[in-house]
């Protein structure tokens, strides 16, 4: 195939196309750059927020309410924390504030120069807020780490109960 040839099919093709098709495609090379700038942006405030330390992030739960058990239970995943890294506050108005801060254990024989391969784990601040189901007693609440997780539960009361706020201790199992 010539030169001339390739030239002749290539302009037939581009004359075949209608208008339409050009500002489809127009469209979603258009569309694909807005979408690639968003995800820019956010990438970079996320990086921001990061070196600032004003990202907060919320630990994974498992919130057990059994109809059939005379306690609620929430688990959550805190790994390598201790106790007393944890505060669990009890609000007035059935709300439960688990917080605290994940800071990176680095070896002392490591220098400032040491760079990571991947970095995949969450340090930083944590916050996590429950909504305690209307019934609960607030009143007493035990709370108990083990093994990265942390186990706070509370027995049930009749609705319509206000006991005060008020923090907790943490127990080491």
């Amino acid at each position: 195939m010539t030169a001339a040839s390739t030239a002749l099919i290539t302009r037939k093709l581009s004359t075949q196309h209608t208008h339409e098709d050009r500002f489809r495609a127009l469209d979603r090379a258009l569309a694909r750059r807005y979408v690639f700038h968003i995800l820019r942006e956010q990438n970079t405030a996320l990086e921001r927020r990061v070196r600032q330390g004003s990202l907060v992030y919320k630990p994974r739960l498992e919130l057990c309410d059994d109809p059939s058990s005379s306690r609620i239970t929430a688990t959550l995943e805190l790994p390598g924390m201790k106790s007393e890294e944890v505060r669990v506050h009890l609000d007035k108005n059935d709300t439960l504030l688990i917080s605290g801060e994940r800071s990176p254990r680095v070896p002392s024989d490591q220098g400032s120069d040491v760079t990571f391969l991947a970095k995949e784990i969450k340090y930083g601040r944590f916050e996590r807020v429950l909504h305690v189901p209307k019934g609960t007693m607030m009143s007493t609440i035990s709370a108990a780490m083990n093994d990265g997780l942390l186990v706070v539960s509370w027995p049930r009361v009749s609705p319509g109960a206000s006991p005060p706020s008020r923090d907790s201790a943490i127990s080491q199992s």
